[in-house]
């Protein structure tokens, strides 16, 4: 036996409403009014925010902050030319080691020859 089970109907959603022009015009009103508040109020608070900063002594505060900054940062600065001086001086006393090695292995070189003819004489001799 099978039982067969409808499907639930859903009801039509309705997507306006009718209202007299007169509720129209009320909830418009009223919605504006919110509207205004909450902008208002984010307004008031920002300049509250503003005034109690100040009242507080936190625009000194700040101003002392950023010179802080500003001088962390020449600072800084400074350390990070350092940095690069010193690496620029390591690659040229580098570059000055690699030359004098280069001498030293051609120096080598020509002794260890000169050796060679020297033996190659005695051995003659």
């Amino acid at each position: 036996m099978t039982q067969q089970t409808d499907k639930p109907q859903t009801p039509k959603q309705v997507n306006y409403i009718n209202v007299s022009p007169d509720t129209e015009s009320k909830i418009v009103d009223q919605i504006l009014t919110q509207s205004a508040g909450v902008g208002l109020g984010i307004i008031a608070t920002l300049l509250s925010l503003v005034v109690l900063a100040r009242w507080l002594g936190l625009n000194n505060l700040i101003i002392k902050w950023v010179e802080k900054l500003e001088s962390d940062s020449q600072s800084f600065r400074s350390l990070a030319n350092s940095v690069q001086n010193m690496s620029v001086d390591s690659k040229t006393h580098h570059n000055k080691y690699v030359e004098d090695h280069n001498k030293i292995v051609e120096e080598v070189r020509e002794v260890r020859e000169i050796t060679k003819e020297i033996l190659y004489k005695v051995d003659k001799v």
